[in-house]
């Protein structure tokens, strides 16, 4: 009993331990975590709106969209916006952000997303720029077999990824009005 009493102890001190080691590693590394984010986050809208040098967020947004923004020039001018939709893949969520001048026309995509998990190989593709590329100058609405060639073996996230890019397009039209 006397031995049983000193194991339950022992290990109760070794989780303690490990919990409060997990508990300030987590407070230290929370900070640089959001930074980072924040960082790869204002990196893609760049990517998309290239003309833009400062970005300001918009409020009152619909359901469907994440988080948009007005793009602007080193003059302050506006020169487009961006906006971020989460959409259902095959592997799962996707994140599209893109990017449309002042007449509408699509500067560029993003997609991707901390929890991305399409199939590598496939889905995956849709990451990369010999998908992404093809929206570039179009006009919303585009289509997957008119506007968009599909990812081979990937038509439901490619699917999926023009849906959102619709999406956004509809609510940064509606910004351009």
């Amino acid at each position: 009993m006397r031995e049983t009493l000193k194991l339950v102890i022992v290990l109760f001190l070794i989780a303690a331990v490990a919990g409060l080691a997990l508990g300030v590693t987590n407070e230290i590394t929370k900070a640089p975590i959001q930074e980072q984010a924040a960082l790869a986050a204002e990196n893609a809208r760049r990517g998309v709106l290239p003309e833009a040098t400062m970005f300001s967020r918009l409020d009152s947004l619909p359901e469907g969209i994440d988080n948009a923004y007005m793009g602007k020039n080193d003059h302050g001018e506006t020169v487009g916006y961006t906006a971020q939709t989460t959409v259902q893949g095959f592997g799962g969520e996707i994140q599209i952000i893109v990017g449309m001048d002042k007449e509408g026309r699509i500067t560029g995509i993003n997609v991707g997303g901390s929890s991305f998990s399409e199939t590598p190989g496939l889905g995956a593709k849709t990451k990369d720029a010999d998908f992404t590329e093809q929206f570039v100058g179009l006009v919303s609405p585009v289509e997957v077999g008119r506007d968009i060639d599909a990812v081979s073996a990937a038509t439901i996230s490619s699917v999926a990824v023009t849906g959102g890019v619709n999406l956004v397009c509809e609510y940064l039209i509606g910004l351009l009005k």
